[in-house]
């Protein structure tokens, strides 16, 4: 992390923002003098002061005023004693000089910087007045030029990485605000975006509350906004990265455009640049530190920088815990985040913060349970809720606009909003909550084969009934227009435009209609919910069929003289309670398993490019997950259908790894090797091209008419 300020800023020494008598004209000139260094300079600063205010100019062989010689004014420049207050040549502060305030100098850190718990530091360069001096800037140039010189044997000219990392390379003396990120225009639309696509699967921050701090560009006065703000745009872009395609091109020419994951790590470095130095041990924490952490790791976790994912989502949890899980006082109560703790005084209780707090929790818990599915390795541990330290409630649901920091008001009953399908995804994972508690405390192993496989068996049923209460427009349905109101987008010609700022958006860009028609947009939202809980149900059923069958192998080895292993595959006599009740587990996960061939491509039939990409990061890896394990399962587990689909399987598996390979953080395809940081004019026209490749999958398996049965 950078030592440098949190908001740099290069000044120039207005010596006449002091001026407005003689004495203080002389201050503003000895000002001057410090960063200037030379008498020249020096006279040019102090006449350039006087004549802003109308008094006759100090210089040699200028008038003077009436009441002071040039004897008087002489000595006064050398003994500043005259005016005590000359002897004050210290600059205002980094911070100060760019909000423009009065910096109280008399201690370090100064008070403005005190009040705003920020660092205060004097880093920034100080700017010669008047036309540059020939000889220092040809200096410059010789030292510039020993730099520049390549090592001998290699190419002068600078490589395509390099160049795009010096253009996104954030100055040490730039002012940071939104536009650091990309021109507010552009910002603007990424923001939308990010609203439209990311906030139905992470739904935070309160949208009006963010949109109102936007709109009074809160990221010129307040660090954290502009960090929360950077972060959400790398998540963004790390999830969808053609939102910012568009706009890099125009930026930089096509043999220099840059992959996406290099706009994600400048966001990083925009994020960490706000918090400073001494984030670390800021009190208190906000929510708005949580959401950022939240966002550069999942940003970290798209552009595959797992190490770092890890990082921040581990500070995201330490930070949640932090601001609101604490002991209850009495049975039965949950953790909540509406109490301020640091306050000196009692404050309201504050229902944004609380509301935005349990989402941000249960998001995480979410993404715990899906690394737990993907991998054995998993070091953010969350702890099973208990009596005495439970997990917060669900957030309300209802939407943003219904949350307010003095009430929650409720929706009409049967109201769909934007957080029904998210309270259903962490109903899907919560199924998981019996398995992770046992590995968390000792493992499956410690628990006897017939408790294993009933625990296995009720985490199915579970996961496999909460479909079924789905409202319709969270069900897997017809694609009619008549049904799904966005079928007919596909159909007209709209489709989503990457911002082309400075040019006008297009007529055909896909935010025209859902602007002017917000029922559209909620619709496009249903449908990103819709794909992400079904292939999130999908991907939690196979982990539970696929660990029956790990370990049932696992004891039939262990136990090679068991009833089941005597027997084969569950043919033991039935008085055997146990026997009996594995024959009819073994059946209900052969079952299931070819079910979940049919559910996949059923879903995968069900959902389009225009739902799927945006979050195609996650839900592409969660689809490739549950594909590669029917597919490379072992031949005696695989039922007829399963053998039926192994092609079918294997295309899909083909495209999804293609899409994988030219995501943000992918290699080029060019030639097998390339530059990992740029994507080539071939890079993208493959990405492309994969996902026409999927959606041409998808059509060709509903034109055949798919598989019987539904979900």
């Amino acid at each position: 992390m950078s030592a440098s300020p949190p908001f740099p800023a290069s000044s120039h020494t207005t010596a006449h923002a002091y001026a407005s008598n003689g004495l203080e004209i002389l201050q503003a000139a000895s000002d001057a003098a410090q960063a200037i260094q030379n008498s020249e300079a020096l006279q040019h600063a102090a006449a350039q002061a006087v004549g802003q205010h109308g008094v006759a100019h100090v210089g040699p062989g200028a008038e003077m005023p009436a009441h002071m010689d040039s004897g008087q004014n002489s000595a006064m420049m050398r003994d500043p004693t005259i005016n005590p207050k000359l002897t004050r040549l210290r600059r205002a502060c980094d911070m100060c000089s760019m909000r423009k305030v009065k910096c109280d100098d008399s201690n370090i850190p100064c008070r403005p910087c005190r009040e705003l718990n920020v660092d205060c530091t004097y880093n920034r360069e100080t700017k010669r007045r008047g036309p540059p001096n020939k000889h220092a800037e040809a200096a410059k140039a010789a030292k510039k030029a020993r730099v520049d010189t390549p090592i001998s044997g290699l190419s002068a000219s600078p490589s395509p990485q390099n160049a795009a990392k010096t253009l996104l390379t954030i100055s040490s003396d730039a002012v940071l605000d939104a536009e650091s990120i990309a021109p507010m225009p552009v910002l603007e639309l990424l923001v939308d975006d990010f609203f439209t696509y990311i906030h139905p699967l992470a739904p935070f921050p309160h949208e009006p509350t963010f949109r109102q701090s936007f709109a009074n560009r809160e990221d010129r006065t307040r660090p954290e906004f502009l960090g929360l703000l950077s972060s959400m745009i790398g998540a963004l872009v790390a999830s969808f990265p053609r939102s910012v395609r568009e706009h890099l091109k125009s930026q930089h020419s096509t043999h220099l455009f840059p992959k996406a994951v290099v706009m994600v790590d400048k966001c990083r470095d925009i994020a960490l640049h706000t918090r400073g130095a001494r984030w670390p041990v800021k009190q208190p924490k906000t929510l708005d530190d949580a959401m950022t952490s939240y966002f550069l790791g999942l940003g970290a976790a798209y552009t595959i920088q797992y190490n770092v994912a890890r990082i921040f989502l581990s500070e995201t949890l330490t930070l949640i815990r932090e601001l609101g899980f604490k002991r209850p006082k009495h049975q039965g109560e949950q953790p909540n985040f509406g109490h301020e703790t640091y306050a000196n005084e009692p404050l309201p209780f504050n229902h944004i913060k609380d509301q935005i707090g349990k989402r941000i929790f249960w998001c995480l818990l979410l993404g715990n349970r899906t690394i737990f599915q993907l991998t054995s390795h998993n070091d953010m541990v969350i702890a099973p809720s208990t009596p005495n330290l439970p997990y917060p409630a669900y957030p309300e649901n209802v939407d943003d606009i219904c949350i307010q920091a003095n009430e929650v008001m409720h929706q009409a009953d049967g109201s769909v909003t934007l957080l029904t399908g998210f309270r259903f995804a962490i109903d899907i994972y919560t199924t998981m909550n019996g398995i992770v508690s046992l590995e968390l405390a000792y493992g499956m192993s410690t628990l006897p084969w017939a408790d294993q496989r009933i625990l296995l068996r009720d985490g199915l049923m579970a996961a496999k009934s909460i479909i079924d209460n789905l409202p319709p427009e969270l069900q897997l349905g017809s694609s009619s227009a008549d049904s799904n109101p966005l079928a007919s987008l596909d159909e007209s010609g709209m489709q989503y435009v990457p911002p082309v700022w400075p040019n006008m958006q297009p007529t055909h860009d896909l935010r025209n209609v859902i602007k002017a028609h917000p029922v559209r947009r909620r619709q496009l939202q249903y449908e990103i919910q819709k794909a992400n809980i079904f292939v999130s149900q999908l991907a939690t059923r196979s982990y539970f069929v696929e660990l029956y069958f790990d370990l049932r192998d696992i004891h039939l080895t262990e136990h090679p003289n068991s009833a089941e292993g005597q027997n084969g595959d569950s043919k033991a006599p039935l008085n055997d309670h146990h026997a009996g009740d594995d024959k009819e587990i073994y059946e209900l996960m052969s079952t299931e398993r070819e079910l979940i061939v049919q559910n996949l491509l059923m879903v995968l039939g069900c959902i389009s490019q225009r739902n799927l990409e945006p979050n195609g990061r996650s839900l592409v890896e969660k689809i490739r997950q549950v594909a590669s394990t029917l597919l490379n399962d072992a031949p005696h587990r695989k039922g007829p259908l399963a053998v039926k689909s192994e092609e079918a399987l294997e295309q899909l598996i083909e495209i999804l790894m293609k899409l994988e390979k030219t995501g943000p953080a992918g290699e080029t395809t060019k030639n097998g090797g390339g530059d990992p940081n740029q994507m080539t004019a071939e890079d993208e026209d493959a990405e492309l091209r994969h996902w026409a490749d999927l959606r041409e999958y998808q059509l060709r398996f509903a034109a055949a008419g798919g598989f019987s049965g539904g979900l």
